[in-house]
This record gives C-alpha cells, sequence and structure tokens, in this order.
C-alpha cells in the first residue's frame, strides 16, 4: 500500500485546461492568422455552416499543456459544443503550435465522410507542408478547405484517395484472375 502511495502522484493525468470561450468559428489564441485571414476563414465557415447545416471550428492554442493532442481535441469539442448536438456533425481543426501539433476532430454524424485516413491525408498534405514553411495562415486556409470539400462530396482530396483505392483494387482483381487462370491450367494439364 505504501509504494501505491508514492507512486500516485507519479502517474497522475494531466488536467485539460482550455483555452477560452470562442467567439465564432475562427479562434486563433496564438494570434498566428492576420485578420484577413482570419476573416476570410470566419466568413467562409459561415457560410458553409448557414448552407449545409454542419459546423466546422477552428482553434490555434499555444499548447496542449502536457495532454495529448487526441484528447485535447475530443475535450474541447464537446467543451465548445461543435456541431448539431443530435446530428453530432461538427469538425474541429486543432493547431497546438508549441507542439507542433494538427488534429482533425470529427464528431460521429461526419465520420463517415471525412475518415480518419482522409483527416490525415488532409493534414499531411495540405497543411503540414506549408507549416514547414512558416506559411500557418495557408496551411490552415488549405485545411479548411478540404475539409469542406470532403463535406460537401467534391473533395480534391476524396477523388484523388477514392480513385487511388480503385487502381489498387482494380490490379489486384486482375493479378488475382490472371494467377487463378494460370493455376487452372497447370491444373488441367496434370490431370
Amino acid at each position: 500500500a505504501l509504494s501505491f502511495i508514492l507512486l500516485a502522484p507519479l502517474h497522475a493525468a494531466v488536467a485539460y485546461v482550455s483555452p477560452g470561450v470562442p467567439s465564432g468559428y475562427v479562434n486563433d489564441f496564438t494570434a498566428t492568422l492576420t485578420g484577413g485571414e482570419r476573416s476570410t476563414l470566419e466568413s467562409t465557415l459561415a457560410v458553409f455552416h448557414a448552407s449545409s447545416t454542419k459546423e466546422v471550428a477552428v482553434a490555434i492554442v499555444p499548447s496542449l499543456g502536457g495532454d495529448d493532442i487526441e484528447s485535447y481535441a475530443n475535450t474541447l469539442f464537446r467543451e465548445w459544443g461543435i456541431g448539431d448536438k443530435e446530428r453530432n456533425d461538427g469538425v474541429l481543426l486543432l493547431v497546438a503550435m508549441k507542439e507542433r501539433k494538427v488534429r482533425i476532430e470529427v464528431g460521429y454524424g461526419n465520420e463517415g465522410a471525412l475518415t480518419d485516413a482522409r483527416s490525415s491525408r488532409i493534414i499531411e498534405e495540405s497543411i503540414t507542408p506549408r507549416f514547414k514553411e512558416g506559411m500557418y495562415g495557408s496551411g490552415v486556409t488549405a485545411g479548411v478547405s478540404e475539409i469542406l470539400g470532403v463535406l460537401k462530396g467534391d473533395s480534391s482530396t476524396l477523388s484523388e484517395l477514392d480513385a487511388s483505392q480503385k487502381k489498387t483494387t482494380t490490379v489486384m482483381d486482375f493479378l488475382g484472375r490472371y494467377f487463378e487462370e494460370i493455376l487452372i491450367f497447370l491444373f488441367m494439364g496434370l490431370s
């Protein structure tokens, strides 16, 4: 029992610290975005929400405070109540500046369209390359554009991913049928 008491503080969970109350769709707690970038993104997300009823929010925070990005994003998503409560169709693009991490948190209502694979691809191909060049506003804008495209069903990310998967399936189907025919031919020749 004594060893448990001594070790307990070492295993204490990191407590989530809220970045603050949201003031719209784009919440930059680090002043990373220019006024124009923030304004354009805010307008784009407001129009999207009005036309689709799906809510997409952006949060740029100074730090995760020792928390992992998945837990932080999930807690922030729930705290802010992003998306319709009944449909659970919100999306959060979270950027943690100190840790240099990005996450797209997706409500269950959008997981069919905005899968983990698509979210990862958006981060890796649209956001991260721009961030590496120091173009944070451009990275966030590109990420938001891809997210909205996927949710509308007309994203280049969506079509590229689907085309890639179809091409792989087609090649595998062809090779499978080819080898099957060879095996049948060999088997019949041995009989």
